[in-house]
């Protein structure tokens, strides 16, 4: 009779025993579950949020990208020096134009043109009057005052011209919105305007050198 009940005893403990045992098992494969669980998605949304920043900084780099230029839109079938008057601006006419081509924008005007001259690096305008000095070497006297510059010409100077120094064929004046001439002049008729003394031109030079890039007559009514 004593050791039924020993057996029994035995046999309840081993029961109960196997019983924690599962219950243990089972907290530590849930737990486990639950961070995989949770880790997965974690990396989900740190992906998700990535890829979105990355989307995001494609399309504003995309944005900047096509910013608007500066400046004035440029007319179909106008230069922008035709269109917009670049007297005392630093650059030269091939240049403005170019980057009007390119941008499809008229650069603003970068210098002011108060004094009739603006000087940067290897290019210098001055707005005044002409007058001559030699065969191929003229004189442009700056508006508002200043020194006078003289300056060299050759068949490689670009010479437009809008009644004064020469005009159309038909004798009409020709210019650009501007109001400087648009008709190509040689320079024996520059020479001979020059001598008049009253003819107000737009003159782009090298410094460096004295040689004129371009001639543009001032129209005066």
């Amino acid at each position: 009779m004593s050791v039924r009940k020993i057996s029994a005893l035995t046999l309840a403990a081993l029961a109960v025993g196997l019983s924690l045992t599962a219950c243990s098992n089972d907290g530590t494969d849930s737990a486990s579950s639950s961070a995989s669980s949770s880790a997965s998605t974690s990396s989900s949304a740190s992906t998700s949020s990535g890829q979105s920043g990355s989307q995001s900084g494609v399309k504003a780099s995309h944005g900047s990208d096509h910013a608007r230029p500066s400046g004035t839109p440029k007319k179909p079938g106008i230069s922008c020096t035709n269109q917009i008057d670049y007297a005392g601006d630093t650059r030269s006419n091939a240049e403005i134009n170019a980057i009007g081509e390119q941008t499809g924008y008229c650069p603003p005007v970068s210098a002011s043109a108060g004094s009739g001259v603006a000087n940067a690096g290897d290019h210098r305008t001055i707005v005044g009057t002409l007058e001559y000095l030699a065969p191929g070497k003229l004189i442009v006297k700056p508006q508002g005052g200043g020194t006078e510059q003289a300056f060299l010409v050759s068949n490689a100077t670009q010479i437009l011209g809008a009644a004064a120094i020469c005009s159309g064929t038909d004798g009409r004046v020709t210019m650009g919105h501007d109001g400087y001439g648009t008709s190509k002049c040689t320079v024996d008729q520059l020479e001979t305007a020059a001598k008049t003394s009253s003819v107000t031109v737009r003159v782009t030079m090298n410094p460096k050198s004295g040689g004129a890039e371009t001639v543009e007559e001032k129209y005066h009514p």
